[in-house]
């Protein structure tokens, strides 16, 4: 509902957690030990035709706003939810610790780079956006997404560490493109963790922006407390957090911001290219956050 007083367009969007830490699970709430088919599952299925349908890994919206309230309630005792949280149009492929063996499962399967991709085929128009969320590392759980994905967005720490990884992403894309996935473009990078005030912080993002110009966002994401304490409420920021330009909902204002220049950036990009009607942009977020 937030994207309405935000000014954006409903969206269909599916978020797929690759990332063994499954924090996107956690940030709905989600008690991963409850959670029958996940990533792992997916990727490792060896069945062929008889692989089941998506949809049976995927949790849906109704599923994802009782989380989200329940894991409210926990811990809150007095009170009701906050009645932002609610989703409406997302759908989550959640992953969690098994997924980190997945790397030496699918090292001598046929198809390994692949698996994700072939998975999405049946559904992926079904969706407006597609969001792959990565571990930082390059191994096989990184390369299906960036084989699947038609564009990566980057978000980088505002941290010294973070430029010798930006450097390491930006090869791994073109080796990606070159061997793997040649429709794969870099969609934008974001800056986060981002201290003002920090004399490091400001060259790090200055960097970036002298490396990638045309591509960074101009919404950057500061270091902020309610941002990391969200997840502990079990719901994102975005909906825990009515935005404001100061105190709580600060961080969901930035959020919400950045969503609008991503959008615009969607829309100039369809007119480019002459794209009428509504359809997906396959994301994969890489990086240190």
């Amino acid at each position: 509902r937030g994207h309405k007083k935000m000014g954006l367009p409903p969206a269909k969007v599916l978020l797929i957690d690759l990332d063994p830490q499954g924090n996107c699970a956690t940030s709905f709430g989600i008690e991963k030990k409850r959670v029958k088919k996940t990533a792992y599952d997916l990727l490792t299925n060896d069945l062929g035709e008889e692989l089941p349908l998506m949809d049976e890994y995927l949790i849906g919206p109704e599923d994802l706003t009782a989380s989200m309230r329940n894991a409210w309630m926990l811990r809150n005792e007095k009170g009701r939810p906050p009645a932002t949280l609610t989703t409406e149009n997302l759908w989550l492929l959640p992953s969690d610790i098994h997924l980190s063996g997945a790397e030496i499962e699918l090292s001598h399967k046929i198809g390994r780079e692949t698996r994700l991709k072939e998975a999405l085929a049946p559904i992926i128009d079904n969706f407006d956006y597609v969001i792959i969320d990565t571990p930082p590392s390059l191994g096989l759980l990184s390369i299906n997404a960036l084989s699947a994905a038609n564009w990566v967005m980057v978000p980088v720490q505002a941290e010294y560490y973070s430029l010798e990884g930006f450097s390491m992403l930006m090869n791994s894309v073109k080796m990606i493109q070159r061997r793997i996935n040649r429709n794969l473009k870099i969609f934008g990078v974001v800056m986060t963790m981002v201290d003002a005030r920090s004399k490091l912080s400001r060259h790090v993002c200055d960097q970036v922006a002298l490396s990638i110009p045309n591509k960074l966002f101009s919404t950057s994401i500061r270091r902020l407390v309610n941002v990391a304490e969200a997840p502990w409420s079990g719901a994102p920021t975005v909906l825990l957090n009515k935005p404001t330009s100061s105190g709580a909902g600060a961080g969901s204002l930035e959020y919400w911001t950045l969503a609008r220049e991503f959008h615009r950036r969607v829309q100039d990009m369809r007119r480019e290219f002459g794209v009428r009607d509504p359809s997906r942009v396959s994301m994969e977020a890489q990086g240190r956050r």
